[in-house]
C-alpha cells in the first residue's frame, strides 16, 4: 500500500495514483461489508440519473422528430414563407416572389398536410418539379415520372407513398373525396429519413385537392444564390410578403413542438431535479454512517501517519465513484423508460404534418446525467467528510465500538443555518420573480437549502427524538439513551422519513392543485349541453368547417333550445403557435366568463383582442396596447383590451368576434356548435338525434362530426392534465420507494452495528420482549419526529411547486392542503414501525455470546 505521509514535493500524477489505492484498498473493502446500506443509496442515485435521461430523451425525441421531418422536407432552404392560418396562402405569392427577389435561386410551393388512412394519419406533401432544389428525398420522390417513364399525365391522380404507410404499386384508393392510385413506392434509407416512411407525395395540383387547398400554399420554400446576404434576402422576402404570410427560419416548427410540451416537460424536470437533491441526501447519509461506523479504522489510519486532508479526499474520491457508477448504471435504464415512454405517445401534433416520433436521445444527456451525479454525491459528502477532522488517533486504542455521538462544530452548524436560510428565500424569489421555464430551478434550491438547515438542527429534532421516546416507559428509556449516543444515524433515519413524506406531499398536491386551477381557468367550458364538433372531446376543433346545414338542422331538434356556432383557429405570430378562439355574443366560453364585462363588450363588437397571460408575456404586451397582426390580407391593428388566466396551449391563446376571426384569416364556417337544451326533455334522445346529424352531415373530405357534452369537455381537459401529471406521478413515487428501502436499511443497520450492547443487555438479564420494545419505541421516536419534519418541508415544497407550476404554465394555481396529505404521515409512521419489527425480532433472538465479542 502506498506510503500514508508524503514529505516533500508531491507529484500530481503519484498523489492521485496513491489516492486511488488508498481507495481501492480502504474504502471499497468497507463499501463490500455494508452491501445493503450501499446499494439503497446507490439505488436512488441511478433513479436520479434514470430519471434525468427519460426526461431528456423522451422531450428531445418529441423536438427532435419534427426538426430531422422539417429539415428532409426543407433541405437546403434558408427561409420560409409560412402561412398565417390553417387557410393557407395565395399561390401566386411564390410568382411575385420569384418576380422582385433577386437574390432568391429558388421559390419552391409546398402543401404540408395529412390524410387518414386505415385510420393512420399519414403525412401528406405537394409541390413542383422545383422541390428538387431542397432535399434528396423529395427529389427522389419527384424524380420517379423520370425513372418509371411516367408522364406528365399520369401525376394528375398519382401519389408516390413512402414504404411506412403499406400501400402497393398500382394501388386504388379514395383519400379526402379524390380517387388517387400509387405510381411508386419510395424504399430503404431515404424514405425512413422522411417521417420513417409515413408520407405520400403528389403534384401540386393534386396535393391542393387532397388537402382542400385550390389555389392556395401551406407554406413557400426559398434557397437563396451562392454567396446571398440571407439576412438581406429575408429583409427582401418580407417586404414583397407584406404581412399576408410571416416569414420565419424554416426550423421554426421543432421550436413550435418543444413550447407544445413545455408544461409536462416542465413538471417532470422539476420532481427529476428534486430527486436528484435526493440521492445526494441519501448519499450523504450513507457517508455520515459510514464515518461513525470507520472511525476506529480512520482514527488507526491517523495513528499511522496518514493527514486529514488523505481521508477526506479519499472519502470525497469514494462518492465520486458513487456517482459515475450510479450516473453510469442510470443511462440505459433511462433510455429503456425513454423508449417505453416514446411507444406510448401520438404522433407528435405540433402542425397539421403528422410527424412521427422516434426516440432520440441528446449526445450530452448521458454526460449531464453522469456529472449531475457525480457533483451531487461529492458536494454531499462534503459535509459528511468534516467529522474525519474529529477522529483522533487515540480512538484507535480504544476497544470495541466508538458511539458517533461527538458534537458538530459550532461553525459547521451556523454556515449550514445561514447557506440554507439564504436558499430557502433564494427558492422562493426565483419561484415568484423569475417566469417560464427557469423557475423550476427553485425546486432544487428550496430542496437543498431545507436539507441544510434540517442538518443545523440535528441537535432540537434528535432532541425530540428522544423526549419522545422516553415516554414509552423502560424500553423508551433505554431507546432514548440509544439515540443521544447515535445522533447521526437518528437524523439520517428521521429525515429519510421527512423526504419521503414532503415529496409525496409537494408532488401530488401540486399536481392536484394543477389540476383544480386547470378546471377553473376552463371555467364555462362544460356549460354547453352538447357540442357538435370536427373534433373528438379530446381535441380543439380548428377545423374543417362543419356542413352549414348542420346548425340548421340542430336547431330543428325537438328540445334543442340555443345553438351558437363558433370556431378555433390555429395562428402563426412570427415564430410562435398561437390559439385564438372567436367568440359570439351568447358564447359559452372561458373567456366570456374571466373578461371585463366592458373589455368583452368591445371585443365582441369587434374593436379589440383578448389575451392569455401567457401569449402577453410572450408577445410583450398588457391591456391598452396595440398589437400588429399579420393576416392574409395585410397587416391589422388591434387592441389588446384585457388579459386572463388560461391554460398555457402552445405559446399561448387568444379570443376576438367571430366575424373579425373568420374575416381577417379567410375562415368562413364554423368549426363547432355549442348546444342548450331544456333540462325537461330526455337528454339521451336530444344527443342520439344530434348523432345522428353527424353521422348524416361528414366534414370535408368525408371526415367525421364528432358530438359529445360539455361535461365530457371538461372531463378530457382534466384528463390531459392528469396523463400528463402521470409520469411525474410515478417519479414521485419511485423517490418515495427507494426512500422507504433505505428508512428499512437503515432500522435494520442500527441492530447490526449495536449488536454489542444489544448482547450485553441480553447478558445483564434484558428479555427479548424488553430488547424488541426498545427498538420499536426508538422507531415510533424517529418516525413521529420525521413525520412531523415532513409535515413543515412538504407543505411549503407544495406551496412552492404552485407557484413554480403558476410561473411556468402561467395558470393562476391555488393553494389547496390536499387530504392525501394524512395518507402520506400514516403511511410514513406505519413504514417505520412496521420495519422495525424485523430488526427488533432479529435483535431478541442474537446469540449473547457471540454478540458480546470485541472484534
Amino acid at each position: 500500500m502506498s506510503d500514508l505521509r508524503t514529505t516533500g514535493p508531491t507529484n500530481p500524477v503519484r498523489s492521485v495514483a496513491s489516492g486511488l489505492s488508498r481507495i481501492r484498498v480502504l474504502n471499497l473493502r468497507e463499501i463490500r461489508s455494508h452491501r445493503l446500506r450501499v446499494a439503497t443509496s446507490l439505488l436512488v442515485v441511478v433513479v436520479a440519473s434514470a430519471l434525468l435521461i427519460s426526461v431528456l430523451g423522451l422531450y428531445g425525441s418529441l423536438t427532435e422528430s419534427v426538426r430531422q421531418v422539417n429539415a428532409a422536407i426543407t433541405g437546403t432552404a434558408q427561409v420560409e414563407v409560412a402561412s398565417i392560418a390553417d387557410s393557407g396562402i395565395d399561390e401566386d405569392l411564390a410568382g411575385e416572389i420569384r418576380a422582385n427577389v433577386p437574390e432568391a435561386k429558388s421559390v419552391v410551393p409546398l402543401i404540408r398536410d395529412s390524410v387518414v388512412i386505415d385510420d393512420r394519419k399519414i403525412a401528406l406533401l405537394g409541390s413542383d418539379f422545383r422541390v428538387t432544389a431542397l432535399s434528396s428525398e423529395l427529389r427522389q420522390a419527384v424524380s420517379v415520372q423520370q425513372s418509371s417513364g411516367l408522364g406528365e399525365q399520369d401525376l394528375e391522380d398519382g401519389i408516390v407513398a413512402g414504404a411506412g404507410t403499406g400501400l402497393r404499386k398500382g394501388q386504388q384508393l379514395n383519400l379526402n373525396g379524390v380517387s388517387v392510385r400509387v405510381i411508386s413506392v419510395v424504399e430503404g434509407e431515404q424514405a425512413a429519413v422522411l417521417n420513417k416512411g409515413n408520407f405520400i407525395f403528389a403534384y401540386l395540383g393534386l396535393a391542393q385537392r387532397l388537402a382542400t387547398r385550390t389555389g392556395k400554399l401551406d407554406s413557400i420554400l426559398i434557397v437563396a444564390k451562392p454567396g446571398a446576404d440571407i439576412p438581406a434576402l429575408k429583409a427582401g422576402v418580407a417586404q414583397v410578403v407584406d404581412g399576408r404570410a410571416v416569414v420565419v427560419d424554416p426550423d421554426f416548427r421543432a421550436k413550435q413542438a418543444e413550447v407544445a410540451s413545455s408544461i409536462t416537460r416542465d413538471a417532470t424536470l422539476l420532481v427529476s431535479l428534486i430527486s436528484l437533491v435526493i440521492a445526494g441526501f441519501l448519499v450523504f447519509n450513507t457517508m455520515n454512517m459510514a464515518v461513525a461506523s470507520r472511525r476506529q479504522s480512520l482514527a488507526m489510519m491517523r495513528a499511522l501517519g496518514a493527514r486529514r486532508g488523505h481521508l477526506v479526499g479519499d472519502l470525497l474520491g469514494e462518492s465520486a465513484i458513487f456517482g459515475f457508477a450510479g450516473g453510469l448504471i442510470g443511462v440505459p435504464i433511462g433510455i429503456l423508460a425513454g423508449r417505453w415512454a416514446i411507444s406510448r405517445i401520438p404522433d407528435a401534433e405540433s402542425d397539421t404534418l403528422a410527424t412521427a416520433v422516434s426516440y432520440h436521445l441528446p449526445w450530452y444527456a448521458p454526460m449531464i446525467a453522469i456529472v449531475a451525479c457525480v457533483v451531487a454525491c461529492v458536494a454531499a459528502t462534503s459535509l459528511a467528510a468534516r467529522s474525519v477532522f474529529a477522529v483522533s488517533p487515540v480512538e484507535a486504542m480504544i476497544a470495541g465500538e466508538v458511539a458517533d455521538g461527538t458534537s458538530k462544530r459550532r461553525r459547521s452548524v451556523w454556515i449550514a443555518a445561514i447557506v440554507g436560510v439564504g436558499l430557502l428565500i433564494a427558492s422562493w424569489f426565483v419561484a415568484t420573480t423569475v417566469p417560464d421555464r427557469p423557475a423550476i430551478l427553485a425546486g432544487a434550491v428550496y430542496a437543498v437549502g431545507a436539507l441544510l438547515v434540517c442538518y443545523a438542527l440535528t441537535t432540537p429534532l434528535v432532541g425530540l427524538v428522544v423526549a419522545l421516546c422516553r415516554r414509552f416507559r423502560g424500553p423508551g428509556q433505554l431507546a432514548a439513551v440509544n439515540t443521544e449516543r447515535a445522533p447521526r444515524r437518528a437524523w439520517a433515519t428521521l429525515m429519510t422519513v421527512a423526504v419521503a413524506v414532503a415529496v409525496g406531499m409537494g408532488t401530488s398536491g401540486a399536481l392536484d392543485n394543477l389540476v383544480g386551477s386547470i378546471s377553473n381557468s376552463l371555467d364555462g367550458l362544460a356549460d354547453p349541453d352538447f357540442y357538435v364538433s370536427s373534433t373528438d372531446e379530446g381535441g380543439i376543433p380548428t377545423g374543417p368547417p362543419l356542413p352549414t346545414a348542420v346548425k340548421g338542422e340542430v336547431e330543428q331538434v325537438p328540445g334543442v333550445t340555443q345553438v351558437v356556432g363558433a370556431q378555433w383557429a390555429n395562428i402563426n405570430v412570427g415564430e410562435d403557435r398561437i390559439l385564438v378562439q372567436g367568440l359570439e355574443p351568447d358564447s359559452l366560453a372561458p373567456f366570456m366568463k374571466k373578461a371585463d364585462p366592458q373589455a368583452l363588450q368591445q371585443v365582441l363588437a369587434g374593436n379589440g383582442i383578448l389575451l392569455s397571460n401567457v401569449l402577453a408575456r410572450t408577445l410583450d404586451v398588457g391591456s391598452g396596447d396595440t398589437l400588429r397582426m399579420a393576416t392574409p390580407s395585410g397587416y391589422r391593428d388591434v387592441v389588446v383590451r384585457d388579459t386572463v388566466d388560461y391554460i398555457s396551449i402552445g405559446s399561448g391563446t387568444a379570443a376576438m368576434a367571430n366575424s373579425l376571426l373568420a374575416d381577417w384569416f379567410d375562415r368562413p364556417g364554423d368549426t363547432y356548435l355549442q348546444v342548450s337544451t331544456d333540462p325537461d326533455v330526455d337528454q339521451e334522445q336530444i344527443r342520439e338525434r344530434l348523432e345522428a346529424i353527424a353521422a348524416a352531415n361528414p366534414s370535408v373530405g368525408g371526415r367525421s362530426v364528432y358530438v359529445h357534452s360539455g361535461e365530457q369537455a371538461l372531463q378530457a381537459a382534466q384528463d390531459q392534465a392528469e396523463q400528463a401529471g402521470a409520469f411525474t406521478v410515478a417519479i414521485q413515487w419511485i423517490v418515495a420507494l427507494a426512500a422507504a428501502v433505505a428508512l428499512l436499511n437503515t432500522l435494520l443497520l442500527s441492530v447490526i452495528e449495536r449488536r454489542r450492547e444489544l448482547g450485553v443487555l441480553r447478558a445483564m438479564g434484558a428479555s427479548r420482549r424488553f430488547i424488541s420494545r426498545m427498538v420499536v419505541a426508538e422507531a415510533a421516536g424517529i418516525a413521529l419526529i420525521g413525520s412531523f419534519t415532513g409535515l413543515v418541508l412538504g407543505g411549503a415544497l407544495h406551496f412552492l411547486s404552485d407557484k413554480i407550476l403558476s410561473a411556468t404554465t402561467s395558470v393562476d394555481i391555488a393553494y389547496s392542503p390536499r387530504p392525501s396529505t394524512l395518507l402520506f404521515i400514516g403511511v410514513a409512521c406505519a413504514l417505520c414501525v412496521v420495519g422495525s419489527l424485523v430488526p427488533a425480532m432479529r435483535a431478541s433472538r442474537m446469540n449473547i455470546s457471540e454478540s458480546i465479542l470485541t472484534e
